[in-house]
């Protein structure tokens, strides 16, 4: 027999799956996908901001809102990473562990959905699509409704 808990905790875990296959939200190993598929023949490699002001992505941290989902940081100070770092930050993670912000561990894989925040916040902006080109790559963005 199932205890309560873990029946609450399989039922929330399969609508939450739902929830992001239909949701257009990106996954971490799609983002590594869509970032890979830009990276030029140059030696050069483009610089990776968001979409909007000049602001550019940071550090991956255990996503307040449920932390076993991935927070993207986000910044405008400083220089924006190149897309090799991008990309090697991003791999680091599929299969590490991360811990939540009021504890807990969490392992990360390349199906585990990406949001845009930084550590303690828990908005509801998701990376939705990855462009760009030999210069510059754009991390677009979507508010997503709860």
């Amino acid at each position: 027999m199932v205890d309560l808990q873990t029946f609450i905790t399989n039922h929330a875990a399969a609508h939450r799956a739902m929830e992001f296959a239909n949701s257009g939200q990106l996954s971490l190993g799609e983002i590594i996908s869509k970032c890979e598929a830009l990276v030029p023949d140059s030696a050069d490699s483009p610089e990776v901001i968001f979409g909007f002001e000049y602001i550019y992505p940071t550090n991956l941290d255990s996503w307040r809102g449920i932390y076993s989902e991935l927070a993207l940081g986000f910044s405008r100070e400083g220089t924006p990473p190149t897309l090799d770092h991008f990309i090697e930050t991003l791999k680091n993670a599929v299969g590490a562990t991360f811990t939540g912000y009021k504890g807990g561990e969490y392992v990360m894989s390349e199906n585990t959905p990406v949001w845009v925040a930084n550590y303690g916040n828990s908005g509801n902006t998701a990376i939705v699509d990855v462009v760009g080109d030999a210069h510059q790559v754009i991390l677009i963005t979507r508010h997503m409704e709860e």
